[in-house]
């Protein structure tokens, strides 16, 4: 979901860094995931990883388990959440009512069911994109009623998300080896089978990935502050939330990940309530660790941002919260260490370009996989492990980085952000004016402080049968 304004969505040069620095990081996160969707023939353990994992391959497979697994999903529905906040707010300061809001995120959203709709049926069984639309078209409803729903609905939704905790312990317990569509001898058979499985997921997303409309409520909750956005004012709230965040994502993660390493064939431990409860902390933590990681990006992007030269030469501050208070965060900046490396820079850049053409790039690493592990193309899933797939997946999302930063420069948005833009009648923004006369900045007065900035001290407290729908 991009961040627009008003009817139409921002120029790619003023988008907030942070959304999309964390959007673009998470896309590798999916594709790693993924795997697990395309990979065959080696019976599951927990997190459908394989048993019988070579040393390298089980070594990827508890890093991933550490820092992505359960991890990326909500971190990318938090986004989602994030995006459809941002609408909600602009469309209330232009005085839309929340029928004619309701109306335009209902067309949105029935387009990207059909991009979802065809990305599952012609591509993956595991796509996100059909949960995102119907649970996200929701959270767009809920969004109009009273502040108090976003809050309820977050807490009120995580049970869901721990039925998907306990499934990903437990389902080595059960003897799988791989997906059907993954087995799929040629590319008819697999698109029954798709067709099949996506007719079934839309007729029961509702109740299987309603876990996501907690991730999204919380999103939600952090436009209102304008979390994400302005960094700057939000320091305070957004430093210990990275700080906290991450570090309980990660011990979190370390029980799951010591069955994974330790008994992958449950020679030990095989008892469904230890392993459901173990899968459910994991999901849990999940959740918290995305919400970290999500607020650890938006300073690190604002860091980065801050050391970028405008046209007169100085240090542009990109925050609605004024040049003082950047000020006072350079001069902290530098106090904890100065100036991030130009390669720490660069590096920022190049994801944050990912992250605006995301859907194009989610579908893009389908097309690349599909050309890479089914039976009828070069049959990758039943030869590589999971060190060999993460290997060619990292390098698809950084030659995918290579042409976003190619799209960035020419000004240009991905292909399917095109497609959703028109058929849901979005448009760009005109850029605010920027050479007002000393006369009109005369007539403006003494500087107010940001609304923004004093309520930023303020904070209110499937994978189902899918593969890879939940990194």
């Amino acid at each position: 979901m991009s961040l627009v304004a008003g009817g139409g969505s921002v120029p790619l040069s003023d988008r907030a860094g942070g959304p999309d620095l964390a959007r673009g990081l998470a896309l590798l996160g999916i594709a790693l995931a993924n795997t697990v969707g395309w990979l065959h023939g080696s019976t599951w353990t927990v997190l459908l990883k394989q048993q019988d994992a070579t040393v390298l391959d089980r070594v990827v497979d508890v890093l991933l388990a550490l820092t992505i697994d359960n991890r990326g999903f909500p971190l990318f529905a938090l986004l989602f959440g994030y995006g459809i906040g941002i609408l909600h707010r602009r469309s209330r300061e232009r005085g839309e009512s929340a029928g004619r809001f309701i109306l335009r995120m209902l067309r949105r959203h029935v387009v990207l069911l059909a991009i979802g709709l065809a990305h599952a049926i012609l591509l993956f069984s595991g796509d996100i994109i059909v949960a995102y639309a119907m649970v996200g078209l929701l959270c767009a409803v809920l969004v109009t009623r009273h502040r108090a729903v976003m809050p309820v609905v977050a807490i009120a939704a995580l049970p869901a998300l721990g039925v998907w905790g306990w499934a990903d312990g437990t389902i080595g317990l059960f003897g799988g080896d791989g997906y059907a569509t993954a087995a799929a001898p040629d590319y008819l058979t697999g698109l029954r089978l798709r067709t099949e499985q996506a007719g079934a997921d839309v007729a029961t997303v509702l109740i299987d990935d309603i876990g996501l409309l907690s991730p999204m409520a919380i999103g939600v909750i952090a436009a209102r502050l304008r979390m994400l956005e302005e960094v700057v004012a939000n320091r305070d709230l957004l430093v210990p939330i990275a700080r906290w965040g991450l570090g309980i994502g990660m011990l979190g993660a370390v029980p799951l990940a010591a069955v994974l390493a330790l008994d992958p064939a449950h020679r030990v431990l095989d008892a469904v309530l230890l392993l459901g409860s173990i899968g459910v902390v994991h999901q849990y933590t999940g959740l918290i660790g995305a919400l970290g990681f999500a607020a650890a990006l938006a300073l690190l992007a604002e860091r980065v941002r801050r050391q970028t030269p405008s046209a007169d030469g100085t240090v542009a501050p990109h925050d609605a919260s004024g040049h003082a208070a950047c000020g006072a965060a350079l001069r902290r900046d530098a106090a904890d260490g100065g100036s991030a490396p130009r390669v720490v820079v660069a590096a920022v850049r190049g994801i944050e370009a990912l992250g605006a053409v995301s859907l194009s790039a989610y579908v893009g690493q389908s097309l690349v996989a599909h050309a890479l592990f089914p039976p009828y193309t070069l049959d990758l899933g039943a030869r590589l492990g999971s060190a060999g797939a993460a290997a060619l997946m990292v390098a698809t999302w950084l030659v995918m980085i290579l042409l976003a930063q190619a799209l960035r420069r020419r000004g240009r948005r991905g292909p399917l952000e095109v497609v959703l833009r028109r058929l849901a009648g979005s448009s760009t923004s005109r850029s605010p004016r920027t050479d007002r006369s000393p006369r009109t900045l005369r007539s403006l007065g003494p500087p107010r402080s940001s609304p923004s900035a004093r309520s930023s001290r303020f904070s209110p407290s499937a994978r189902s049968s899918r593969p890879g729908a939940r990194p």
